[in-house]
């Protein structure tokens, strides 16, 4: 892609993802320095005189006049302000909606564009109807500068802008950064980033929501919640807490949220819940709930030039997600400095046409999985593998972790590792693997179950077939595996942030464990000796 912004004097050019600055003065902000030149608050404005008549675009706009903060005396009921042209911020402003306001673009333009470094805050605000062929249908921030938006609600807004731009509602371009907190995102929709686009800019989402968003270019839509492409320079953020991506959609990558960071970015994603959100229709279809790649960017304000990129998902549940060909639930490349996941739920996604219903990680990545549930996953092709994970290159670790009750229409159906990754480079420990199906193409042959090949035994793992222990012919995960029923409970809410299956009365999987973390996914305390998998029975 190549996209140019100009402001004032300095100019940028962005190619590839990578922002190139020409100005020796902001190379210097591209190391990280504090940018100096903000632009003071100078008036504040109320618009209307206490009825929903005098609330128009010209009050409106009279009261944006020198920014500040803006406020509305429209009456005590709710009222749509329909704008006629965008409100265009070059001074610190806040607009705090009291909610009961509405900012609508009636689908014909867009409701705000920001210019400078300056810090831009909506509260308490609806932003609906906004459309541009830009980007940013409600909310644009090209370059520089800081938004904030604390409990608003974006709905009905449109970017048309084709390839790797986008945003629906908010376009968040480099250098700065973007804040939301309790805010709603429902039925926006652009090329990329169905809600949110953000590139090369910091971003942290808390206790938000975003449902039916959707991003529909046909050979990059990604990202139907959020499209991230690149956090601030070498070290810059990407937060995401307390979240919910329900019902998203995305042509090709990622249908509740596309994340590819950079050199040293890191992202988190916590206590988040991503639910029915699916990805396809276009040539990919990778990622039902999540997409994630870590790479390396040279030249322009990034110095490092390695990717040491690391993203942690933690506390989270991604169920009831679907991709077209991988990964139903999350899918993961390129992060060669690791990507953990911790005390979450994998469950009940489905990859339709390759391999990974619940998840997929290639590119040489190192995962680890610690103290999580991956459950009912299923993948669906003639010749899928992999119902619950589809290693194909890099490492993985998987302690504490509870593979279960998945399936694959060819074989592994709980685990797969394939393609570059060497025998010693999947390391199971204290880990359930039990009851998931392969159902062989159709055929009667009953082999590779549970795992498609053996991996390397970090101690005290514990198998049991799907078939009957007599007739099967099930592949060892590991060798020395001990081959028992776990008593494995359906999946429910046994406490906690996520759903586990409990271990019941004479599970096999009871106090076998040594070296387990201090607490089970519930957060409930260990015993020692520990009990295997995810849940901690306490009998």
């Amino acid at each position: 892609m190549s996209n140019e912004f100009f402001t004032k004097n300095r100019q940028f050019v962005i190619l590839n993802s990578q922002l190139s600055i020409q100005s020796a003065a902001v190379i210097g902000i591209g190391l990280g320095l504090a940018c100096s030149w903000h632009n003071p608050a100078s008036a504040a404005g109320i618009v209307g005189n206490g009825t929903p008549a005098s609330c128009t675009d010209t009050a409106l706009n009279n009261a944006l006049n020198g920014g500040g903060n803006v406020t509305f005396n429209c009456g005590s009921r709710p009222v749509t302000v329909a704008i006629t042209s965008t409100k265009v911020i070059s001074r610190n402003t806040t607009i705090d909606g009291r909610n009961l306001v509405t900012i609508s673009g009636s689908n014909s333009r867009r409701l705000f564009l920001m210019q400078g470094d300056i810090e831009f805050t909506v509260k308490n605000l609806t932003l609906a109807n906004g459309y541009t062929t830009d980007r940013g249908g409600a909310i644009s921030k090209p370059v520089y500068g800081k938004l904030v938006v604390s409990n608003s609600k974006f709905n009905n807004n449109v970017s048309t802008s084709s390839k790797e731009a986008g945003g629906g509602a908010i376009h968040g371009g480099p250098i700065g950064s973007v804040s939301v907190d309790r805010s709603t995102f429902t039925n926006n929709k652009a090329g990329q980033g169905g809600a949110i686009a953000i590139l090369n800019s910091n971003l942290q989402v808390t206790n938000s929501s975003f449902a039916n968003n959707q991003a529909v270019d046909r050979g990059l839509g990604s990202g139907g919640g959020i499209y991230i492409d690149g956090a601030w320079a070498d070290f810059g953020k990407i937060s995401i807490s307390g979240s919910t991506f329900t019902n998203n959609t995305a042509t090709s990558y990622g249908g509740g949220l596309f994340i590819a960071i950079k050199n040293n970015n890191k992202a988190t994603v916590d206590r988040s819940r991503f639910i029915g959100n699916r990805v396809g229709g276009g040539s990919n279809g990778q990622g039902g709930g999540i997409w994630t790649t870590g790479d390396k960017v040279l030249g322009g304000h990034w110095k490092i030039n390695a990717n040491n990129t690391t993203m942690a998902v933690t506390n989270t549940t991604i169920s009831g997600n679907t991709a077209n060909t991988q990964g139903g639930g999350i899918w993961i490349a390129k992060h060669p400095a690791g990507i953990t996941i911790s005390n979450t739920t994998i469950s009940g996604n489905v990859a339709n046409t390759s391999n990974g219903g619940g998840l997929t990680m290639g590119d040489n990545s190192k995962l680890n999985i610690t103290n999580s549930t991956i459950s009912d996953n299923r993948v669906l092709g003639q010749y899928s593998l992999g119902g619950g994970i589809s290693i194909s290159s890099g490492t993985a670790t998987i302690v504490n972790t509870t593979i279960s009750h998945n399936y694959a229409s060819w074989q592994g159906g709980g685990i797969v590792k394939t393609g570059k990754v060497p025998k010693g480079n999947v390391v199971l420990k204290n880990t359930i693997i039990a009851n998931n199906v392969a159902n062989n193409g159709g055929n009667k042959w009953n082999i590779k179950q549970n795992c498609f090949t053996q991996m390397t035994n970090g101690g005290n793992n514990l198998q049991f077939p799907a078939r009957n222990l007599r007739d099967s012919k099930d592949v060892d995960c590991t060798v020395n595996i001990l081959t028992a029923d776990p008593k494995l409970d359906g999946l429910k809410n046994n406490g906690g942030l996520t759903l586990t299956r409990a271990l019941l009365a004479g599970s096999a999987a009871t106090n076998r464990g040594t070296g387990c973390p201090t607490t089970d996914q519930r957060g409930v305390n260990r015993r020692n000796p520990c009990d295997l998998g995810a849940f901690e029975a306490g009998f």
